[in-house]
């Protein structure tokens, strides 16, 4: 793709300069004064023409980066697969953050096998900024997240949430989302923005284009904007996990 949109540039390029002499060529003539109506009835009639390839072809243009764009995105969100955010675990000077979050995924989440050899980077995301950074936890394997995202429900009424790593453009999504939908009609899963619409049915969206149409599809809002930075939240009909009541086992859930 993108060898193809470089010879498409490459050959716009050429076009539009070979044009642009001719025009230069035929305005020379012009103000000589050689035929000069019968060049600018020409010059007009092509100039009308030129306009309408130019608006087509910046339209196409468009269309393939928003293709490459796309593609690049999705790419990042697959390398960011792994990835979960902690968010609301409060800082401290000299903190050992690996032996802090595998004390709440032990203890308020209930994965009574979990151990550091789990993470593979643990680290708070971003500059201090003077309020709590969410902590950026990179696990070893697939299986780890899931589990991990499966109980993220038992956290509720710690002061800690769990939200997937999103790439800018879906974390923009997301939030757009949850302002027109409502928090709780919004929600991501592996990288993707689930809304449930107001037929109750599920969408699958990952970019913004696809969040306008379905907002012209249902423009009524579910409930009242949020504010910016929230984590995602659970999706709805699943109830907070008891983790006094029943633990994970990491080897349960390996085949």
């Amino acid at each position: 793709m993108d060898t193809k949109l470089a010879q498409s540039m490459a050959d716009l390029e050429k076009l539009f300069c070979s044009r642009m002499r001719d025009y230069e060529n035929k305005l020379l003539k012009a103000s000589a004064g050689t035929a000069v109506t019968h060049d600018l009835a020409s010059l007009s009639s092509e100039f009308v023409e030129f306009k309408s390839f130019v608006c087509q072809t910046l339209s196409h243009l468009k269309s393939q980066i928003e293709l490459v764009s796309r593609a690049l995105d999705g790419h990042e969100t697959a390398m960011r697969r792994k990835i979960l955010l902690f968010h609301g675990i409060p800082e401290k000077a000299n903190e050992k953050l690996s032996e802090t979050v595998l004390e709440i995924v032990v203890r308020r989440m209930g994965v009574d096998d979990a151990s550091i050899d789990m993470f593979e980077v643990c680290h708070r995301l971003g500059a201090s900024q003077g309020k709590t950074r969410p902590v950026l936890v990179r696990l070893k394997d697939m299986e780890h997240r899931r589990v991990l995202w499966d109980c993220k429900t038992s956290l509720k009424g710690s002061g800690v949430t769990l939200s997937e790593f999103l790439t800018r453009t879906r974390h923009r999504v997301f939030m757009a989302a949850r302002k027109h939908f409502g928090i709780s009609s919004c929600w991501s899963a592996e990288g993707k923005i689930i809304v449930q619409v107001a037929d109750k049915s599920r969408r699958k969206i990952s970019s913004m284009g696809e969040l306008d149409d379905l907002i012209a599809l249902f423009p009524a809002n579910v409930e009242p904007a949020i504010e910016a930075g929230g984590a995602s939240p659970s999706a709805p009909g699943m109830a907070p996990k008891d983790p006094t009541k029943k633990t994970r086992n990491l080897r349960k859930t390996r085949r």
